[in-house]
């Protein structure tokens, strides 16, 4: 009984630091290991205080390691991208109108947003239509943000520079912590 008792006090300790409430990150980081077991007849105050101590230390080193892996996929994204542009989440839809081996795919969520400014690049005013993507291997959909937004929610969202270009990641602008990118967005419009 106290092993489970020390497993629920780990698990919500480290749902209470968030390990679990983000969502998964295409091949992010591990999670820390669980702490040690305590010898047998250790005090269960002073379990409680290793445990906590355990959490507190990994937590940290989690915290640390999980922003240089994100600001790491923001530089990437940053280089790649052949236009930056702010939109405004409008509304949810539906797909509709595939051809008939996709029409499985019919009736999935989408996001409809409307361009708000063209950081780098340019494109039309006219709505952006994001759909889900089948997850990478170990990942998140690209632009699940903006995928689940609310009305009004604004995201800055990642293109490729390609003739038809496509949606290649679409971040809340309160996850941006790359320099260049928020001094693009802090810059007035020329």
């Amino acid at each position: 009984m106290k092993v489970l008792g020390r497993i629920g006090i780990a698990a919500a300790m480290a749902a209470a630091m968030g390990f679990f409430a983000a969502p998964a990150l295409a091949c992010s980081i591990m999670p820390p290991p669980p702490p040690p077991m305590p010898a047998p007849g250790t005090p269960e105050a002073d379990v409680s205080a290793l445990n906590q101590a355990w959490w507190e230390a990994h937590g940290l080193k989690y915290a640390e390691e999980t922003r240089d892996w994100k600001l790491r996929q923001q530089v990437r994204l940053f280089d790649e991208a052949g236009a930056l542009v702010l939109v405004r989440y409008v509304r949810e839809d539906k797909t509709k109108g595939l051809p008939k081996e996709f029409d499985y795919m019919n009736g999935q969520p989408l996001a409809v947003l409307k361009p708000i400014r063209w950081i780098r690049g340019s494109g039309p005013s006219a709505e952006i239509n994001l759909g889900s993507s089948i997850p990478p291997p170990c990942g998140q959909m690209t632009g699940q943000d903006a995928l689940y937004g609310k009305p009004g929610d604004v995201f800055l969202v990642y293109l490729s520079g390609d003739a038809q270009p496509t949606v290649l990641e679409a971040y809340s602008l309160g996850r941006i912590i790359e320099p260049r990118t928020i001094a693009a967005l802090t810059t007035a419009p020329q």
